[in-house]
């Protein structure tokens, strides 16, 4: 018998709380163009917006584990959702664009310390034979994530409620959090391991400070006209984030505490599979161009924008279902995965070019990446989880879902950017339909990755 009688209601409010975290990377994209039109704000602006909550939830969501680790699972999970309600009203209420991007990075802390407690505290509440069902639900709500931060940002955007427009998208946020809040504190116990680890501040200072002079200057070398300095600070960002991986390998030799061990990223095959989980996120770039572009050029509702990614949505929900009754192997499963994303990028871009406005064939080529998508991101999971010793396996979870935030980052900065700057030459639709190629084109270097993987893999 499982000592504890409410785990089930305790994974209900866990699910839900964590569900914000990549819920609200999605549903603000449904709001820029209003945003945009409140407070005149730059497309770099915009893009800040999206990218610094989810920087600083990928330089923090280790740490977040760690904490939960050292001062109790319940405790911080709590401190998780109050950080990010208070943050939430700040977003609402943000008098100008500068406050809502400091509160958008608020949000990014709390939902580092959300999502990291979820998987720790189904290891303690449930017993083996329950466990894989507990972590199949945690795993369905990030995967519908991306589709209801469509849907729910186009339908809050579509009520007009009193006076607010945008903010909707974020008070959404209050009474899920105050429910998860109340919840959490009735049904869960404050389960924390026996060993506790200190935490490596300085490694994730470190961190979060070579992401951000790695974005920003991709972000905002358009507004100053790429002048020498912003490529200063983007090659010192690449050798700020060197200096963090030194840093943690002293620290490791020292035995003092780390915030990333640094062995895992000596192995090769483990680093492949990050690599490639890095590049086929940069599909965030969809999320940020299409929704501006069907609202800003198109003139079309919210409601209307958040179903136009409906298909995109239903495929990636679908793809896990389907590899689980194939017995390809996985190297096989990577690049049938690819080819669909690279295939349906592309012919969305060929549609767009052609017709300018969404039709059938958009749709059919948006659900042929989909479920490239869905397809690939479980393969690549659990192949890099397996390449890792059973006692790492934390740290490695804790790598996957970095090169997860990074490569969403990245991909969404990147092709963010190509967009905004070419629609003043190209025009909108050639804009949207190049931004939408470069995804493609971003995937054949997955291709690459994994061909010499097969072979890193032979020789390990």
């Amino acid at each position: 018998m499982n000592i504890y009688p409410k785990r089930w209601q305790a994974l209900g409010y866990l699910t839900a709380g964590a569900f914000l975290s990549p819920l609200d990377y999605f549903i603000v994209n449904m709001a820029l163009p209003s945003i945009k039109k409140t407070f005149s704000a730059s497309d770099h602006q915009l893009q800040m917006v999206v990218a610094i909550y989810g920087l600083t939830y990928a330089a923090l969501v280790v740490c977040g584990g760690r904490l939960g680790d050292l001062y109790g699972r319940k405790k911080i999970f709590t401190l998780g959702l109050y950080l990010f309600l208070l943050s939430s009203l700040a977003c609402a209420f943000s008098p100008n664009i500068t406050l809502l991007i400091i509160s958008r990075m608020f949000q990014g802390v709390g939902a580092s310390f959300l999502a990291p407690q979820v998987l720790a505290s189904i290891r303690v509440l449930f017993n083996s034979s329950e466990q894989p069902k507990a972590v199949s639900i945690f795993s369905s709500v990030f995967g519908l994530a991306s589709v209801a931060g469509q849907l729910l940002g186009g339908f809050l955007l579509n009520l007009h409620w009193i006076t607010f427009s945008w903010e909707t998208v974020f008070l959404v946020n209050v009474p899920v959090t105050l429910l998860c809040i109340v919840g959490i504190h009735y049904t869960m116990e404050n389960n924390r391991e026996e060993k506790r680890q200190k935490i490596d501040y300085a490694g994730a200072l470190l961190l979060i400070t070579s992401l951000l002079m790695f974005i920003c200057p991709i972000i905002f070398g358009r507004k100053y006209q790429w002048a020498w300095w912003i490529f200063a600070i983007l090659l010192s960002g690449l050798l700020l984030l060197m200096a963090f991986y030194r840093y943690e390998v002293k620290s490791l030799r020292k035995n003092r505490p780390v915030l990333i061990d640094p062995t895992l990223l000596q192995y090769h095959p483990f680093v492949l599979c990050l690599l490639i989980i890095f590049f086929y996120n940069f599909t965030s770039g969809l999320f940020i161009c299409y929704p501006y572009y069907l609202q800003q050029f198109l003139n079309w509702n919210p409601v209307d924008t958040g179903l136009a990614i409906i298909p995109y949505g239903m495929a990636f929900f679908i793809g896990p279902l389907l590899i689980s009754k194939v017995k390809y192997s996985s190297h096989i499963m990577v690049y049938i995965g690819l080819g669909l994303l690279i295939s349906g990028f592309s012919l969305a871009s060929i549609f767009i070019y052609l017709q300018e406005k969404p039709s059938i064939k958009m749709d059919i080529s948006l659900f042929l990446a989909g479920l490239g998508h869905g397809i690939i991101m479980p393969v690549m999971m659990r192949e890099a989880i397996a390449l890792i010793d059973r006692k790492k396996a934390g740290q490695a979870s804790g790598l996957i879902s970095i090169s997860i935030q990074i490569g969403s980052v990245t991909g969404g900065t990147i092709i963010g950017t190509v967009f905004f700057s070419t629609i003043e030459v190209l025009g909108f639709p050639k804009a949207f339909a190049l931004a939408i190629l470069m995804i493609a084109i971003f995937q054949v270097a997955g291709i690459f990755i994994n061909k010499k993987l097969l072979k890193h893999k032979t020789l390990y």
